[in-house]
């Protein structure tokens, strides 16, 4: 959200940003600013849901690497990095990927959301199994 300027980002989880307001998730305040946004369109919650945004099939796995040094240091790997990148090229602005160390498990989580559910799928499986060879190295 700072790279890009966001003023409003969200979860999966149910966390809803605004950082003009606060630094963390605030559900009430969520709901206050849901309200208001009902309120002045004149339209119903399910009708501005329905034209605000479509969501697309999200996976996410989790692969334990026991080795801390390792797991923190997962950025460093050329060979994820680029099975990353192929990733991120090949699904352009049709997906996303998140690859990241856990900061209170032992794992990587690897988080693809895709438009199609084939996509994501195959992107997720392709970068478990580069997380997988890497923490084998």
């Amino acid at each position: 959200m700072q790279r890009t300027g966001s003023m409003l980002g969200g979860e999966q989880s149910g966390h809803i940003l605004c950082p003009h307001y606060g630094i963390s998730g605030d559900g009430l305040l969520t709901a206050l600013h849901m309200a208001s946004l009902v309120r002045e369109s004149g339209e119903s919650l399910a009708q501005l849901v329905d034209g605000s945004f479509e969501t697309y099939p999200q996976l996410l796995r989790n692969v334990r690497v026991d080795d801390r040094e390792k797991r923190l240091k997962w950025h460093e790997c050329e060979t994820l990095q680029g099975a990353i990148a192929r990733a991120k090229t090949a699904m352009g602005e049709q997906g996303r990927v998140l690859v990241r160390a856990s900061g209170t498990e032992p794992l990587i989580r690897v988080m693809v959301e895709a438009s199609s559910h084939e996509l994501a799928n195959f992107w997720t499986e392709n970068l478990v199994l580069a997380v997988q060879k890497y923490q084998a190295i």
